[in-house]
């Protein structure tokens, strides 16, 4: 349940003018309408592609961003390693040329960083302000979207056929009730921060069912 946290309804209203459409004639497709289509689909595989020809740099400022990255906390150790061991497991599938699980393995070890970076954030940089609150509202909509990812979790974790990943389904569902607890008492910083690392490793463990689902050994 998300106790303490408002949800907002958008309401929507369609319809308009009904009758003009029923005997309005009928009009022809701009010009060029579906070579822009193919136009945009193209666009969108070109941006999947580049994802995975950038694969060499990705993982280099990865490696580098997790060798000058030194917390003493515990938890933020245990998602940079986790973020490590996945860097390395992608290079390794990258190097028997199966690029596009590589690529979902970096991409979870990517966000296994991003997640360290949220508890970071929280404890705040050492001679600076903290940064100001973000809005409730725009809290408790984040807050929502994070509890329906968190479902998901189990299903994501069947996928990847490896109980070593079971730890960070712990530890996003302990993320998520520090927001939802974060969020009653009023600090709208620490909410997002915790909604935000709890939802970067939902993306983790997609990620790695989607390399586990494109692996076929993964299924035996």
């Amino acid at each position: 349940m998300l106790r303490g946290i408002p949800y907002v309804a958008l309401l929507t209203v369609a319809g308009l003018m009904f009758g003009w459409m029923i005997h309005a004639p009928a009009q022809p497709p701009p010009p060029g309408r579906k070579a822009d289509k193919k136009g945009e689909e193209k666009k969108g595989k070109g941006k999947k592609e580049d994802e995975i020809e950038r694969f060499p740099d990705r993982i280099d400022r990865l490696r580098r961003q997790l060798e000058y990255t030194h917390s003493a906390d515990p938890e933020r150790q245990t998602l940079l390693w986790n973020s490590g061991v996945y860097a390395n497991k992608a290079d390794q599938t990258w190097r028997t040329q199966q690029p596009y699980i590589a690529d979902r393995i970096l991409a979870a070890a990517e966000s296994l960083f991003r997640a360290s970076d949220h508890l970071q954030h929280i404890a705040g940089a050492p001679g600076f302000p903290p940064p100001p609150s973000p809005p409730a509202e725009d809290v408790s909509r984040r807050l929502a979207q994070v509890y329906f990812r968190t479902r998901e979790a189990d299903f994501f974790l069947q996928e990847i056929h490896d109980n070593s990943a079971s730890p960070l389904v712990s530890l996003l569902r302990q993320y998520y009730q520090r927001a939802v607890q974060a969020y009653d008492r009023s600090d709208f910083r620490g909410a997002d921060e915790y909604g935000k690392a709890a939802e970067e490793i939902v993306k983790a463990l997609e990620n790695l069912a989607q390399a586990a689902t494109l692996a076929p050994q993964a299924r035996r």
